[in-house]
């Protein structure tokens, strides 16, 4: 769907009904500036408002949503046209979203890994150890696990905990140290973090298998 193709559309069919932006805004209950956005490009209709804004125009809502008046011989075709592009555009959508989450979950990682470290205190070693690897790794990595990115992501994420975490060591422990400490809780690291991955993932999994079981015994 390109919305300066529908907005054009919805202008064309606006003027052919002779209404102005604020006669057809009042039949559709919404503001002239909303029209005005529509056919500008800079917006589409609401999916609640594509019944009534057809009904007014008088076009279906495949002609809007495609931008285009539709010849009957190509109806069917046109409207496999426009789920096609419809699912594309959600996929895409929930792509975008997916990377969002997905580096979000990754900062707050991070943050809070160089968060410990730098707000440490030289009797701070065990808790600037313990407190990313027990608390704040487990608890993003469930948080991922819980979410439908994919697993392929989901796996990667351990190992950007271990790159994250591994450096860190240097800005508190010397160098021999940094090390050392680096290699044991790195990996404790990875490994909480895979394993609450798992978790997440699986709770998700039978989320949908409980409610079809409870469903089906009538609970």
């Amino acid at each position: 769907m390109d919305s300066k193709t529908i907005g054009k559309f919805i202008k064309e069919q606006r003027s052919n009904k002779e209404l102005t932006q604020k006669q057809l805004a009042e039949k559709l209950g919404v503001t002239d500036k909303a029209i005005s956005r529509w056919e500008t490009g800079k917006g589409i209709p609401d999916v609640s408002l594509l019944i009534p804004l057809s009904n007014v125009l008088e076009v279906s809502i495949n002609e809007i949503l495609l931008g285009e008046k539709i010849e009957e011989e190509k109806k069917i075709e046109k409207y496999e046209e426009t789920i096609v592009n419809t699912l594309t555009t959600n996929k895409k959508q929930i792509s975008k979203l997916h990377k969002i989450i997905y580096a979000l979950l990754v900062a707050v990682e991070i943050v809070a890994i160089y968060g410990f470290t730098i707000g440490a205190s030289p009797s701070d070693a065990m808790g600037l150890l313990l407190g990313p690897a027990f608390i704040v790794t487990p608890l993003v990595s469930l948080m991922l696990g819980s979410t439908n990115i994919s697993f392929k992501f989901k796996a990667i994420f351990p190992w950007i905990v271990l790159i994250a975490f591994f450096p860190s060591n240097y800005l508190y422990w010397d160098t021999d140290q940094a090390f050392e400490v680096g290699i044991m809780y790195g990996l404790a690291h990875l490994i909480f973090s895979y394993v609450f991955v798992i978790i997440g993932t699986g709770i998700v999994k039978l989320i949908p298998i409980i409610i079809s079981k409870i469903k089906e015994k009538g609970i």
